[in-house]
């Protein structure tokens, strides 16, 4: 099988689970009119340096007889001037915002647009119309760090990307890439002449200054992220000159391209800037850290660098994405364009076209209503609700905004008992799985479905990979979701549970009252559905006490083990992206930082080689590790790849940690009409990092 063959595979099997959209009507017949007289036609301009024509603005509506290129919606410099026979004349905005230099990120006057770009700019064909620059793209988030993928993913940039079909893989800013036969290295070449957003060079020595001097650092690190890793050794980078690297896997990587085309992860960053707060390049930075009253170098470098980009404010940290930070308070975040941006359009101007995106906070469901409804929002779907749906509806016209339906490629909001809760009594029973299928059978899913999805879900279990997979059975998703209280009651008896209390509630194995803590941001999923489920369990006798809290505060008591219940939608199950990124697969089943569910630990206990954390209590939760590391290396479609995937969601079903609840409801989007070049949506969601794959980069605003 060649390598072309089997990315092509990886990537179907998005494809497989998407839901396409019906096919369009074709146009109606246009009726014969007969040409007007000739008349002169004036020249088409041509460039003053060759004499060519210059290049024609073309877009994906109108491509005006140029060929497709090597890669669908954009070109490489040289390949459309050759395709098109043209001389490509490059234009920008004339002012970018006068804080780019109040906060550091530029000095003097700003070279001309030439200068800024790469000597090989990435070319996008703008899927309408070439856009025009100005205005404000208006975002709304819960918070700092709530509900704000969406609006990082609009600026966000990588290696390569997804595109908006789901399926195709090209280079952004890397200009090309290119694997071994068999997978266990791959190449990149960057871009000659990329700029930071502050006009140094991007070069490998970034790349390699993040991995060699961040990722693999001991003191930031203790160990390497499991994103690095394959056949059980972490990656190694190689510098062939300074737009030229090539990585070394110690097992086939086949899936390394697929998680890089989605991740919010950026492989490099600024060494000519971070160094100086970087204690093997700075011995003095202890003075920076005493000056501003943080603990260690640590602490005070992640202040200045983080993976999950919101989680850095600062200002002046040079950046490769379409926007950069320019003011934040407790209201807002402004982020202004690049000058240094690596993409341009067809017609040559530098994009973005947008001069601002703007996200204002509202840490009520009600309130991001309000906004929308008012006509304040041009683009949200990140924590909308389908039961608001109406609402939207009715106030369309009043709010001028059109509504999106696409498909989410995530299984539901899920449940998950902390399997090493702090509390020993509440340990033993939350990792008993008789009362994880105790409270399963307690969901009435049936009524979930009708209340809050309208009856456009469906019941569907707990798992860690989505139905679509090519080693999924049916049964995994239909198991234990009857309703079925009677039983339920009768297996939290049979396990001991069946003392209570005065008020009628169950009893812990040591006669104190069992109390679930179900603390919940409005970030996990709908507060109705919780309150759903906080009756069905006090149905069949156990108590819970429901609490909305901030994101922050969600984030630091789950990474610290502290939560008893786990309560976030299960993302980044697609087959293809968790083969390329497996970690729902081991302890703690999500992401350390943003949403562990259960098994901290455990997982610190593996990474230490038992030197910390807390041993597992049976083997096969010991083997997850090492099988989920031996899956990401064999062969998609394999006998060893199916059989081994199918092991390991055995251990899954016997341990029982995840409950699900019913599949993802559309996924609602709301568009204000003055926003152009928004493609038709055909899937959104986490998993595909929101929309990163739909260029918003070529978005515009036109006001009305």
């Amino acid at each position: 099988m060649s390598k072309t063959t089997l990315l092509r595979i990886i990537s179907l099997l998005t494809v497989l689970a998407m839901i396409l959209v019906a096919c369009k009507p074709a146009p109606t017949e246009e009726p014969v009119v007969e040409p007007p007289a000739a008349t002169e036609v004036e020249p088409a301009p041509t460039s003053p340096v060759s004499g060519k024509p210059v290049c024609p603005a073309i877009t994906m509506v109108d491509p005006m007889g140029v060929p497709a290129g090597a890669q669908p919606q954009y070109y490489e410099l040289t390949e459309f001037e050759e395709l098109a026979d043209c001389e490509m004349i490059f234009t920008s905005r004339t002012e970018f915002h006068p804080d780019l230099w109040t906060y550091g990120h530029l000095e003097g006057d700003l070279p001309p647009v030439e200068e800024r770009l790469p000597k090989e700019p990435a070319v996008i064909v703008p899927y309408e119309e070439i856009g025009e620059y100005g205005g404000r793209l208006r975002y709304i988030s819960i918070g700092p760090e709530s509900g704000n993928s969406e609006f990082i993913s609009a600026r966000h940039v990588n290696l390569v990307r997804l595109m908006d079909d789901g399926l195709t893989i090209v280079p952004n800013v890397a200009k090309s890439y290119e694997y071994n036969d068999d997978f266990t290295e791959i190449t990149f070449v960057l871009r000659k002449g990329h700029k930071w957003s502050d006009g140094h060079p991007f070069t490998v020595d970034d790349i390699l200054f993040w991995y060699e001097d961040i990722m693999l650092n001991t003191d930031l690190y203790p160990e390497p992220e499991s994103f690095w890793v394959y056949g059980g050794e972490p990656m190694q980078i190689e510098k062939i000159d300074d737009y030229t690297f090539k990585i070394h896997f110690a097992g086939p990587a086949p899936g390394f391209l697929n998680m890089m085309s989605h991740t919010w992860i950026q492989p490099w960053q600024p060494k000519h800037y971070l160094s100086q707060y970087h204690i093997d390049y700075n011995p003095d930075v202890g003075e920076m850290v005493e000056a501003e009253g943080y603990e260690d170098w640590v602490s005070y470098f992640f202040s200045w660098f983080g993976n999950w980009q919101d989680a850095v404010h600062r200002y002046g940290v040079p950046k490769l994405e379409s926007h950069i930070l320019v003011e934040e308070t407790t209201e807002y975040k402004i982020f202004a364009a690049n000058p240094y941006y690596f993409k341009v359009d067809t017609a040559g101007q530098q994009l973005p076209y947008v001069d601002e995106q703007y996200q204002s906070y509202a840490p009520e469901a009600q309130l991001i209503e309000l906004k929308i409804i008012s006509g304040e929002v041009d683009y949200k779907s990140q924590t909308l609700q389908i039961a608001s749906i109406p609402l939207y509806k009715e106030n369309m016209e009043k709010g001028n905004y059109s509504i999106e339906m696409p498909p989410v490629p995530d299984n539901g909001a899920t449940y998950t008992f902390n399997c090493t809760h702090l509390d020993p009594a509440l340990r033993e029973i939350f990792a008993n799985p008789d009362f994880n299928l105790a409270m399963s059978l307690a969901l009435n899913r049936d009524e979930i479905n009708d209340t809050l999805c309208f009856g456009l879900c469906t019941p569907e279990q707990g798992m860690p990979v989505h139905p679509s997979a090519s080693f999924a059975e049916p049964e995994w998703f239909t198991y234990a979701t009857e309703y079925d209280p009677e039983r339920a009651n009768q297996i939290l008896d049979d396990i001991g549970l069946d003392q209570r209390g005065a008020d009628g509630f169950r009893l812990r194995h040591d006669g104190e009252p069992l109390i679930v803590f179900a603390n919940y941001p409005i970030q996990a999923g709908n507060p109705s559905l919780h309150e759903l489920a906080k009756e069905y369990w006090e149905d069949v006798g156990v108590r819970v006490e429901l609490k909305e809290v901030s994101t922050e505060a969600y984030r630091t008591m789950a990474s610290s083990n502290e939560h008893d219940l786990a309560l976030f939608t299960s993302g980044t199950t697609f087959e293809p992206l968790l083969y390329g990124n497996p970690y729902r697969l081991y302890p703690p089943f999500g992401d350390r930082a943003l949403e562990p569910l259960c098994g901290g630990p455990w997982f610190e206990w593996f990474k230490s080689g038992g030197e910390a954390g807390e041993e597992p209590p049976s083997q096969d939760i010991k083997d997850l590790f090492t099988m989920v590391d031996g899956w990401k290396v064999t062969i998609p479609g394999s006998d060893e790849y199916i059989q081994l995937a199918k092991d390991i969601i055995q251990i899954h079903r016997d341990h029982f940690w995840l409950i699900g609840t019913v599949s993802s409801s559309p996924g609602v989007t709301i568009i204000h009409n003055r926003l152009h070049n928004v493609p038709e949506l055909q899937i959104q969601g986490w998993d595909i990092y929101r929309i990163y794959p739909v260029r918003a980069e070529q978005w515009f605003i036109v006001e009305e």
